[in-house]
């Protein structure tokens, strides 16, 4: 159970797209639903698998328990959905690492900049640090279900970007509760645009965002690439995620329920990471086909981008998570 569900946090970082917007079930009624909200839109691998699930879940329980999913942002953004976990008007989510930093600050680590730089990497940090993740979410009223991903960062924007700095005369979007990315373009003097996930496609749109960080394939499930023509090669961290549920609701769900439950995700999504990581170098190849310029960064650029990464680092530690943990991570990361 404890391997990535990887293919349930492709679309973690989706946002709700035009159609239906009613929660997303099987057909009959079942005593007892586990609700859980995503970003991702309907008619997805995420929601086909949880449609999946649920079916297995009621069979298994002769149509005790099921599965309500909340798809396409219907149920908020990130930081609305846990607002509703915490008060018991929703049972889980589909997070990325900024959601899941709103619970526990110190999951931010994962997504600083030259903390974690490849696949590998982070398999290490999961694997030695996934119990220990566990209980600190457990403190915070939630059970870690498991871990996942989406991707490479990478930068995309309407305008070549040789150097990080360039993006002082773009309009970056900024999630209002990353920490990481408010660091990132203070770090190289950007001024970024706060939108909540479900609003930027619109501000692309608008034109009122003409650049963005996040991995190829979230840009192109959300649609995003479509108002964007530019993309860096290099990129710049993984796009994590995990799968919380409120304590409460885990421990009201019998024993034999929640194996049920945990079976039929690893069923679902066992192996699903290696397909996920092909997808996403898969979506960024068909961008460039497609007419996108794949951009490198200068010499001077990645020097840039080098005191960029050590910048936010600093700036973060302290404030969002220890020096010790910052280490720690740094150390499981190359392999030590």
């Amino acid at each position: 159970m404890r391997k990535a569900i990887a293919a349930t946090l492709i679309l973690a970082f989706a946002i709700a797209v035009p159609g239906n917007t009613s929660p997303a079930e099987a057909k009959g009624k079942v005593k007892n639903n586990i609700r859980i909200a995503t970003l991702a839109p309907r008619n997805t691998d995420l929601t086909r698998g949880f449609t999946k699930i649920d079916h297995a879940l009621r069979k298994e329980t002769n149509n005790e328990w099921g599965i309500k999913l909340y798809p396409s942002g219907v149920a908020g953004d990130e930081k609305d959905v846990i607002r509703k976990m915490r008060v018991g008007q929703m049972d889980a989510s589909i997070l990325t690492a900024t959601g899941l930093a709103q619970i526990v600050r110190e999951v931010a680590v994962l997504d600083t900049p030259g903390v974690i730089n490849s696949y590998k990497e982070l398999e290490r940090v999961q694997k030695a640090m996934n119990k220990e993740w566990e209980k600190t979410f457990a403190k915070s009223g939630f059970k870690l279900i498991s871990w996942g991903e989406s991707g490479q960062y990478r930068v995309f924007t309407k305008a070549p970007l040789k150097k990080v700095s360039d993006l002082k005369n773009m309009r970056p979007w900024v999630w209002p509760e990353s920490h990481v990315l408010k660091e990132i373009y203070r770090a190289v003097g950007a001024t970024g645009v706060p939108l909540g996930v479900p609003e930027v496609y619109g501000a692309l749109q608008t034109k009122m965002v003409d650049s963005l960080i996040a991995s190829s394939l979230a840009v192109v499930a959300l649609q995003w690439h479509a108002k964007l023509d530019h993309v860096t090669n290099r990129t710049q961290g993984v796009l994590v995620g995990a799968m919380i549920v409120n304590d409460k609701k885990w421990n009201s769900i019998p024993p034999d329920v929640q194996a049920v439950l945990e079976e039929q995700i690893r069923k679902n999504t066992e192996g699903d990471s290696k397909q996920v990581r092909k997808n996403d170098l898969k979506a960024f190849k068909k961008l460039l086909k497609r007419g996108y310029k794949g951009t490198d960064y200068s010499a001077q650029g990645e020097k840039e981008f080098d005191k960029m990464a050590s910048t936010v680092r600093k700036r973060m530690t302290g404030r969002v998570y220890p020096k010790s943990l910052l280490d720690r991570v740094i150390k499981i990361a190359r392999g030590g």
